[in-house]
């Protein structure tokens, strides 16, 4: 069968065929369009795998070198600190080997005839002062002693004079602990960290409690009344109604309708602008101002507002008054809670510490027990150490939290400049601090360099303690 002329073709035939010629000409276009996509995703798959494989390979470098430098960095602390253990160990065996001589020369027997001129100091003090050196069998005076040795006797006796230290660096004694180390940084960076969080909690829990009592206040210095629109009510007449009956009462003293516009605005931020009243029915407000010393009384004035408007309601706010109230000794509650915990941990911290120091230097805290020093004298040099870790610390976790208070303020001041955040700021206050909270923050502060101080004096008394019940104990082989 011939295939008819053009010109007598069926036009519907046509049409089909051009249709699905189109449709055959998209769909090549749609498989194209998405194994481009698909390759550019790929490509851009492959890009990022790349990517991430570089970052991390350079984050490995980084990693690796920063652990090299802290070993090298805790290889050489370590260094220096053997090395200063060493010259204090040196200096407090040294002192008291020189203590030993001393002893020992005032203990040794004088022969009688020696010239107590040409004595050292300690043995020359053993003389009595009623005897004098015997002059020999010529009758001729001894010698003298000649300049150098007068010298030499002079430097011992300066030398025995001073206190036994536990070394000394360019003129100045080393202290027990060091005064800068891996273990003091450390604590130092805990101890601002638990002063940045005590801080935080105060001025958090002294902002709950400003808001809360700013909500009181406003509160319950005011009630209100709500009427609801009815069919055929006159608003304007039943509110001025409302408001004449509530100024009835003794205990009242002003009385303010809330106008459309006002009500407009209050409902800016959830409905917008543009609001019909005569629509959407929207209750209609009075407030009313009270004293709060005299309040009045508000069953009665419920009972006459009913009466002259029906389905008028009065609020007085004494639930969220209540609520307010719980809500501030709850946060209160809590925050001391926190800062208990943090105390707490602040002082296990330092505790541990102490007793490491201890460990470290308890060879020269032993010489220097057994040559006459005082406990007390070992606490005081540990407790000052430790006193000028925590002062750091606690000042710097201090002004963290202080400039964490400003940054925020600032923050909520000048970029969130909406209505809707002027309505949060209205209901949970602006993010700032009085100076009540500033003075509560340095006051904690205070509390913690006190703290630490006071614990770290505790520890070394007591670990002096547990060394003497040792000594005297043979038996016992207990450590630190």
């Amino acid at each position: 069968m011939t295939r008819p002329p053009r010109s007598i073709r069926d036009p519907r035939l046509e049409e089909d065929r051009l249709q699905r010629q189109r449709e055959e000409e998209r769909r090549r276009a749609a498989a194209r369009a998405r194994e481009e996509r698909l390759l550019e995703e790929r490509i851009l798959e492959e890009r990022r795998r790349e990517e991430i494989r570089v970052h991390e390979a350079e984050a490995a470098r980084k990693r690796q070198m920063q652990q090299e430098a802290a070993a090298r960095e805790a290889e050489r602390e370590r260094g220096e600190r053997e090395r200063a253990a060493g010259e204090r160990a040196e200096a407090a065996r040294t002192a008291a080997r020189r203590v030993e001589e001393q002893r020992q020369a005032r203990n040794r027997p004088i022969p009688s005839g020696t010239d107590r001129t040409s004595l050292p100091r300690a043995e020359r003090r053993d003389v009595p002062s009623g005897e004098r050196p015997a002059r020999r069998q010529d009758g001729i005076r001894p010698a003298m002693p000649t300049r150098g040795k007068e010298r030499e006797a002079q430097a011992e006796r300066q030398t025995a004079r001073k206190p036994p230290t536990a070394g000394r660096q360019h003129g100045k004694p080393t202290p027990i602990v060091p005064p800068s180390n891996v273990q003091s940084r450390a604590l130092m960076a805990v101890i601002a960290i638990m002063a940045f969080l005590a801080c935080l909690t105060l001025g958090a829990v002294s902002m709950v409690r400003a808001t809360a009592t700013s909500w009181q206040g406003g509160i319950s210095r005011e009630v209100t009344i709500q009427i609801k629109p009815a069919e055929g009510r006159d608003m304007n007449q039943a509110l001025l109604t409302a408001r004449d009956v509530a100024l009835q009462f003794v205990g009242t003293i002003d009385g303010q309708v809330v106008d459309e516009a006002a009500t407009e605005r209050l409902l800016e931020p959830w409905l917008g602008t543009g609001l019909d009243f005569d629509e959407l029915p929207v209750p209609r407000l009075v407030i009313v101002t009270i004293d709060e010393n005299n309040p009045p009384d508000f069953s009665a004035m419920a009972e006459a507002l009913q009466g002259a408007v029906p389905g008028a309601y009065l609020d007085d706010h004494r639930a969220w008054v209540n609520r307010l109230s719980a809500m501030a000794d709850a946060t209160t509650t809590i925050g001391a809670s926190i800062m208990a915990l943090v105390f707490s941990a602040m002082v296990l911290t330092v505790v541990f510490a102490t007793r490491g120091a201890l460990s470290g230097s308890r060879d020269i805290v032993e010489v220097l027990h057994f040559v006459g020093a005082e406990g007390s004298f070992v606490a005081r040099q540990f407790q000052n150490h430790f006193l000028n870790v925590a002062l750091k610390g606690a000042f710097l976790g201090g002004g963290m939290a202080c400039l964490f208070f400003v940054a925020a303020r600032f923050w909520q001041s000048r970029f969130l400049a909406t209505p809707g955040a002027d309505q949060a700021t209205a209901l949970f206050g602006t993010i700032s601090i009085g100076w009540g909270a500033y003075a509560g923050i340095l006051l904690t502060i205070v509390i913690i360099a006190a703290l630490t101080t006071l614990t770290a004096r505790l520890t070394v008394i007591r670990t002096i303690r547990e060394i003497d019940r040792i000594r005297s104990d043979p038996a016992r082989t207990d450590t630190l």
